[in-house]
């Protein structure tokens, strides 16, 4: 009987250690997490001339989000790209692949996440993207002054353990509002960069209308995450390097964009 418990102890005891192990091997599986997302925003209105009796304000005239996220794996092959195109209605898109996975989601404007993790089971090399863009463009009332106030937040884990050039991330927050903007971005595994962890801030961005009549602006922002398994070189390759770039040089092109129809409008 004695015996009997004996091994039926070794036995839990052998068990238990196999789901420490086992989750110890899931938590250390070798990849790569990017996020950025903006929350808590507002617009506060000023009046410049309380005297007047005039109403300060804004009007919204148009809003528009897009979401996207996307995983490629040119080695298996396979490939998907989701993404949403809406107002000011929650929006959420994901793709996961062989458990590496995008997700995207825009819960009202202001309120905007995406997250873009790779796992080295993703194949032989393989890459994730996603995105958030919103705009809104207004009408401000003679003699106001606005705000459009937030928290803002990009991150990305330490994968260097791994080796340099293994995984690589990038994360991008930027927010404009008329002719001010406010920025976040960090990089890891391209070139020298190295950046992980988080970096986030409060943001107070002001267009201020002191003319008699009502003036046009308007309010933009993008959230960005890029992740990549690159095992087989010990730098990223050149196309990597180009995926990357492309990244940063998109959260421009989409501002300048924006600015040409806000002009032509």
């Amino acid at each position: 009987m004695k015996q009997r418990y004996r091994l039926a102890n070794a036995a839990t005891a052998l068990l238990g250690l196999s789901l420490v192990l086992a989750g110890q091997s899931a938590q250390a599986a070798p990849g790569i997490n990017a996020g950025a997302a903006v929350s808590n925003s507002r617009l506060t209105v000023i009046d410049l001339t309380p005297e007047d009796g005039a109403v300060a304000g804004y009007t919204v005239i148009s809003a528009s989000t897009n979401v996207l996220s996307g995983i490629d794996s040119p080695g298996v092959p396979w490939t998907q790209h989701n993404d949403a195109q809406g107002r000011l209605e929650p929006l959420a898109v994901t793709t996961s692949y062989a458990g590496s996975t995008v997700g995207s989601s825009a819960d009202k404007f202001g309120e905007v996440r995406t997250n873009a993790q790779v796992y080295d089971n993703i194949g032989n090399r393989g890459n994730a993207a996603g995105d958030v863009r919103q705009l809104m463009s207004l009408t401000v009332a003679p003699h106001t002054q606005l705000i459009y106030s937030g928290y803002g937040e990009v991150s990305i884990s330490d994968a260097r353990q791994y080796g340099r050039g293994t995984f690589v991330g990038e994360a991008v927050t930027q927010v404009q509002f008329g002719d001010e903007f406010w920025k976040r971005g960090m990089m890891q595994g391209v070139g020298s960069h190295a950046d992980s962890g988080v970096r986030s801030g409060e943001f107070s961005l002001s267009f201020y209308n002191n003319s008699d009549t009502v003036q046009y602006t308007y309010v933009s922002m993008i959230t960005l995450t890029r992740a990549g398994y690159f095992p087989a070189a010990p730098v990223p390759e050149p196309a990597t390097y180009a995926m990357f770039a492309l990244g940063t040089l998109m959260v421009g092109a989409i501002a300048r964009r924006q600015r040409r129809r806000q002009r032509a409008a």
